[in-house]
C-alpha cells in the first residue's frame, strides 16, 4: 500500500507533489519565493487630488546588495486619461512618504527603498520622458493591473514611477515588487 505525500521541498526551493503513483513538479515563481523569503513588498498611495503630469507614486531603490524587480502595477483614477511609467536615476524624491508592507506578514525585513506619493521632484513630470517605459489608457473609475513579473529591475539609485497626465479628483497607485541579489 502506499501513502500520498504532499509538498515535497527540494534544495532549489522547487516543490513537487507525489500522487496516484506520480510526480508533479510546481516550482515556485522567483515573486513566491521572495514572498516566502520576506523579500517582497507593496507600496500604495492614498487616494488624492493629481494635478495633470503628477508623479501619483515613485518607488526608489536604496540596496547596495539588491535589486528591486517590479512584479505588479496597480492603478485607478476617477478621471479617463494616459499613464506614463518611467524609470529615473539619482532623484532625491520629495512629496509625501508611503510606507513599503512586507507581504509576509512573519518577516521583520523593512524595504531599502524610498517610496513617495505626489512625487515632484523627478525631472520627467511635465517633460520629455527620457526613461519613459510604458503609457496606458485609463478609463475613470476602472482599476488597471499591470502584470510586470519583474520586468522592471531598479538598481542602486534606480526610480519607477506612475504619472498621470490628466487633472483628476481622486487617484492611487500600487507598486508590488521583490528584492534579490545583485
Amino acid at each position: 500500500m502506499s501513502e500520498d505525500i504532499f509538498g515535497i521541498a527540494g534544495a532549489s526551493g522547487q516543490t513537487a507533489l507525489v500522487k496516484d503513483g506520480g510526480v508533479q513538479v510546481n516550482p515556485r515563481t522567483d515573486f513566491d519565493q521572495a514572498v516566502l523569503d520576506g523579500l517582497a513588498f507593496s507600496w500604495g498611495s492614498l487616494d488624492y487630488d493629481p494635478d495633470a503630469h503628477d508623479t501619483i507614486l515613485g518607488v526608489q531603490n536604496s540596496s547596495s546588495t539588491h535589486v528591486l524587480k517590479i512584479h505588479k502595477l496597480i492603478f485607478s483614477s476617477d478621471t479617463a486619461s494616459q499613464i506614463q511609467v518611467f524609470r529615473a536615476t539619482g532623484v532625491t524624491m520629495t512629496g509625501t512618504a508611503v510606507v513599503g508592507v512586507n507581504l509576509n506578514g512573519a518577516s521583520g525585513r523593512v524595504p531599502e527603498a524610498t517610496a513617495k506619493a505626489d512625487e515632484t521632484n523627478n525631472g520627467e513630470q511635465a517633460a520629455p520622458y527620457t526613461a519613459k517605459i510604458m503609457q496606458k489608457q485609463v478609463a475613470a473609475d476602472t482599476p488597471v493591473e499591470i502584470l510586470l513579473d519583474g520586468g522592471i529591475i531598479l538598481g542602486e539609485g534606480d526610480m519607477v514611477g506612475v504619472d498621470l497626465t490628466t487633472a483628476a479628483t481622486a487617484a492611487n497607485a500600487t507598486f508590488i515588487g521583490w528584492f534579490e541579489p545583485r
